[in-house]
């Protein structure tokens, strides 16, 4: 097989297919850009209020707590149906943004950030469980992936955009006040975005809990475990790869925002297609697997390599790594749940992600003086190898066919 033809989806997207996945896309953007607007202008933010970086981590876990909310939006989504929930988290997060740009202290910017986040966790609930129910089993994990190369496009313009946050002590908040122009897509959304085809309002209510035992249980906890570890390790190191760069090693603002944007695309465009694509050919589990190790790694090589070249390799690699896993664990929890609790579940999954980015920050919080930010980073990356056997128990789900009202038990799968 050619290496055009193994990025390419195993068929040609109906229609349909390429309409959800255009509208998608521009959520994926919004997602991607202003979802990483505080972690842009983090290390401006830690200068201008002079922050320590104590201080930092105790900023980035009270926004991740407070995020943990979001799981109502899901809920409702499960209840009621995903578009209205989905509305309105995508108009909260660049509405929140743009409160950023004109707040005046750390405690206003957190508050406003938080709500923010709020968003940016609620979208992650919902967007990629309506698009794995609009797309056939043999292209879902190739969507998720297209989802997730345009959402890294967007964090790639925030950073480009990076330096005109550097011209002033406040300048920070010009990139706030850019990254919440996706308030003018809301009047398209509106008009064009739909309800799943899969949603079928369910006879009962099943309650907010009914995911975290039961049947459920079994896929849902080893999910959520690994959910928890990953997230530990790539919430601290994604948000302080910045705060590394310029304030531990000196780079200058554009420096540093280059060296990640050209180091970071070529990885994540051939993480998210290859990804996809692995998913769909080799099956979710394997792929997840081989996409921690690969991500752990790049992570090491940045956080514990001072020199240029191999700092970008890690880089590089690491995003390999992260955006390959994307697309595969993503489309892996939607397939392993009913309709009726698939955005719940997802919903929770989500929010022991961000349960274990607060604990990556909180642990680090108390060893980041004496271990540096490298040290505990990298020392959060073997949560990550440790977690990767929480995988074994979970069903493969390659194949699987999404259709609404379905149960646990009654999956269908290929023949």
């Amino acid at each position: 097989m050619s290496r055009s033809a193994f990025l390419r989806p195993s068929r040609p997207l109906l229609r349909r297919e390429r309409g959800a996945l255009s509208l998608f896309a521009l959520i994926a953007l919004t997602q991607g850009w202003t979802g990483a607007a505080i972690t842009h202008v983090l290390p401006f933010v830690q200068d201008d209020y002079a922050l320590t970086d104590a201080e930092v981590f105790d900023l980035m876990t009270i926004i991740r707590i407070t995020s943990l909310l979001a799981i109502a939006f899901s809920w409702w989504g499960d209840h009621r149906g995903r578009r209205v929930p989905l509305l309105i988290a995508f108009t909260l997060l660049p509405a929140a943004t743009l409160l950023s740009a004109v707040t005046s202290g750390a405690g206003l910017l957190t508050a406003t950030q938080a709500a923010a986040r709020v968003g940016t966790i609620a979208i992650s609930g919902l967007a990629l469980v309506v698009l794995a129910e609009e797309v056939g089993s043999e292209v879902r994990g190739y969507a998720v992936g297209i989802y997730a190369l345009v959402g890294a496009m967007g964090t790639g313009l925030g950073l480009l955009l990076r330096p005109l946050g550097a011209g002033s002590p406040d300048g920070w908040r010009v990139l706030f006040a850019l990254s919440a122009l996706p308030l003018l897509a809301v009047p398209i959304l509106i008009r064009k975005l739909r309800e799943s085809r899969a949603f079928t309002p369910p006879p009962s209510r099943p309650p907010l809990t009914s995911v975290l035992r039961g049947s459920h249980a079994l896929r849902f906890w080893p999910l959520a475990g690994l959910s928890f570890a990953v997230s530990a390790f790539t919430s601290p190191a994604a948000n302080l790869a910045l705060v590394r760069l310029e304030n531990d090693l000196g780079w200058s603002a554009a420096g540093a925002s280059l060296l990640l944007a050209a180091t970071s695309a070529p990885g994540v465009i051939l993480g998210v297609l290859s990804g996809g694509r692995l998913a769909d050919l080799w099956g979710r589990r394997p792929t997840e697997a081989l996409s921690l190790v690969i991500g752990v790694g790049g992570g090491f090589a940045f956080y514990l390599v001072d020199g240029g070249w191999l700092m970008a390799a890690g880089i590089f690699v690491s995003n390999l790594g992260a955006f390959a896993f994307g697309p595969a664990f993503a489309a892996h929890r939607a397939e392993l749940f009913p309709a009726e609790v698939r955005a719940t579940a997802v919903a929770w999954i989500v929010n022991a992600a961000i349960l274990g980015g607060i604990a990556g920050f909180a642990a680090g919080r108390f060893v980041v003086d004496s271990w540096g930010i490298s040290g505990t980073v990298a020392a959060l990356g073997t949560v990550v190898l440790a977690a990767t056997w929480l995988i074994a128990p979970l069903p493969e789900t390659r194949g699987l066919t999404l259709e609404g009202g379905e149960t646990g038990s009654s999956l269908a799968m290929p023949a």
